[in-house]
């Protein structure tokens, strides 16, 4: 009996120094300070006064609330964490304490109840591990860490409302602020990004508002190009009318012309035949009048004859006076032969007064005819010279009216090209309507973003297409119904407009 309780008693003997090797060991390693259940300090090993900065006439019989913050000493789980251990419940997690001079000092502690006997806590014993330096680099890192995600909050919601603004069209945001990093790079590319869209757009917005004007004169200058297309076309037709009436009127000028011409040889010929008659009445009249004379020649022949015959007498009615009787007889022929010369000498001298005035009146007569036949020849040389104008009038008139189915023909050439380009016009026209229309649209999708030089707004222009293309297909319809002939004008090929020295000279 003896010997087994001295065997019982170096057994135990031999656990308390195993368990003070243990609590030494322990002690070398780690913090540990001893608690009466109300939190008085009893005792304190080297390392806890080493890590709070203490010594142990500092701390003992003091109160475990002098390494806590007051504001945490006096909350009510601080109470409730001394009562737990009261109640014989451990505690170990990791605690915040201040150490001499108000040093902020994390350890991993495990408060753990001592007990009796009984089972019952008379005491607390706290082992502790100083975790300061780690602590307060995971607090540098979560500080960080939180600083970053709030600086990553601030910058993801800066980015955010200019998104939202972006959306809305507006790019005068920019992500303001003092950032590092990650942050700085994302702030500066977000920067760039928005003024290089913003310089892009604002090149946009002008480039917009220019093909806005462009398209809007493009638009105009169609109109005004279709109506004064309508108009030259409406003009070449009324020109193109009046050139088959001028080109009818030439062509029955010319036919006038040529059957004048015609009128005027064949008068050119009588007047020549006609010349020739009275040159041989001239010559005629002159051979009278040479006959007159050689007969007034004649006649005053005869009346010297009858004057020395009336001589003759007379003498011999003097011989026969004086022949007495005997010469009576004679004197009686005599006297007849006298009579009958007197008589001849009368008739001769009523002959030659008829010879005179009849030589007179054919001097008149040579005259009149000389002057008719200088009239003839005066007739004839203008005939000619008529029959000459009337010759180059009527070859005149052949050419203008070949001239005139020329520009006919070029008129009508000019009227097809003038269909074909009120055609082009009207493609043109829509062309440039389009092209309005895709340009307001574009500049309506453009000037939704703002970027803070904002272009005026183009009013709305009157769309011009719906408008000339009825103009042209109305004016086309009704030049078909109004002359359909002409409409069938043989489609031309390459350019058949006038060249410019044609034209002028047209």
């Amino acid at each position: 009996m003896f010997g087994r309780s001295r065997k019982t008693h170096t057994g135990d003997a031999r656990d308390r120094r195993d368990l003070e090797n243990k609590l030494d060991s322990i002690s070398r390693s780690q913090a540990i300070i001893e608690f009466n259940l109300d939190g008085t300090i009893l005792t304190a090993n080297k390392n806890f006064l080493s890590a709070m900065g203490y010594s142990a006439a500092e701390i003992v019989g003091r109160h475990h609330s002098t390494f806590m913050d007051p504001v945490e000493a006096a909350a009510d789980s601080y109470r409730e964490f001394w009562q737990r251990l009261r109640d014989g419940h451990f505690v170990s997690q990791k605690f915040r304490r201040l150490a001499k001079g108000g040093r902020e000092v994390w350890i991993q502690a495990s408060y753990n109840p001592v007990l009796d006997a009984a089972g019952k806590p008379y005491k607390v014993m706290k082992v502790a591990v100083d975790i300061t330096e780690a602590e307060q680099e995971a607090a540098r890192r979560e500080q960080a860490r939180k600083h970053a995600e709030e600086t990553q909050l601030d910058l993801v919601r800066t980015l955010a409302e200019n998104l939202s603004g972006l959306s809305e069209g507006d790019l005068t945001g920019r992500i303001e602020g003092d950032r590092t990093g990650t942050h700085k790079t994302v702030q500066e590319d977000y920067n760039a990004a928005i003024e290089s869209l913003r310089v892009t757009l604002d090149e946009v917005l002008q480039s917009v508002g220019s093909i806005r004007s462009g398209s809007d004169e493009i638009a105009g200058a169609s109109d005004d190009l279709s109506r004064r297309t309508e108009q030259q076309a409406a003009s070449l037709e009324e020109t193109a009318a009046a050139l088959d009436q001028i080109t009818a009127t030439v062509k029955r000028s010319a036919a006038g012309a040529q059957q004048a011409a015609s009128v005027a040889s064949g008068t050119r010929s009588d007047a020549e035949k006609s010349g020739l008659v009275v040159r041989e009445a001239v010559t005629a009249m002159g051979e009278i009048q040479q006959s007159s004379n050689e007969i007034g020649q004649i006649i005053g022949v005869i009346d010297e004859i009858a004057f020395q015959t009336n001589l003759l007498a007379l003498n011999a009615g003097v011989e026969a006076a004086r022949a007495g009787d005997a010469g009576r007889g004679f004197a009686v022929v005599a006297q007849e032969v006298r009579a009958l010369a007197q008589r001849s000498a009368t008739a001769a001298k009523e002959i030659k007064l008829l010879i005179s005035a009849s030589t007179t009146q054919v001097a008149k007569g040579v005259k009149l005819v000389d002057e008719t036949g200088a009239a003839l020849a005066t007739i004839a040389g203008s005939v000619a010279e008529m029959d000459s104008l009337i010759a180059e009038i009527a070859a005149s008139a052949q050419e203008q009216s070949m001239a005139l189915a020329q520009v006919n023909s070029a008129i009508n050439q000019m009227d097809q090209v003038t269909q074909q380009n009120a055609a082009m016009v009207e493609e043109t026209t829509a062309a440039a309507g389009i092209l309005q229309t895709e340009a307001s649209q574009l500049a309506g999708m453009v000037e939704r973003f703002n970027t803070g030089s904002r272009m005026p707004s183009h009013a709305p222009t009157e769309h011009p297409v719906l408008a000339a293309r009825g103009r042209i297909e109305a004016f086309a319809k009704g030049r078909e119904t109004a002359n359909p002939i002409r409409r069938a004008v043989p489609r031309s090929v390459g350019n058949t407009a006038l060249k410019r020295s044609e034209w002028e000279q047209f």
